[in-house]
């Protein structure tokens, strides 16, 4: 059996470190593990590669149905740091950017721990 060894330990036990460089200049970025919604749309767009709009959207109104909630377009639009958007044909493509990426794999390592 693992024990806390520390009392700041025992309150961040929420959060994923997703960058980390060992400098003050330089300090690391967490995010909190419990984001349903983030989790599901990371790994719908993960397994898809790359998602169209009007896909994503479809998704979104997807998990709302099983779950109950009220995600909507705003959601995107303030978790852009998430995803490369690109235009292609007048159509917005999303994949993963780099720290959509790391929190995705972070998120993943945690649940198989």
């Amino acid at each position: 059996m693992e024990y806390v060894h520390s009392f700041d330990e025992f309150l961040n036990e929420a959060r994923l470190t997703y960058k980390r460089k060992y400098t003050d200049n330089y300090p690391e970025k967490t995010v909190y593990d419990r984001g349903p919604i983030r989790e599901k749309v990371l790994s719908f767009v993960n397994e898809k590669g790359k998602v169209s709009h009007s896909d994503m959207m479809n998704f979104i109104k997807g998990v709302n149905e099983e779950t109950g909630g009220t995600t909507s377009r705003k959601w995107l639009n303030k978790n852009t740091s998430y995803f490369k958007i690109r235009e292609r044909n007048g159509e917005k493509i999303y994949s993963l950017s780099e720290k959509g990426k790391r929190v995705h794999s972070s998120i993943m390592n945690q649940k198989t721990v």
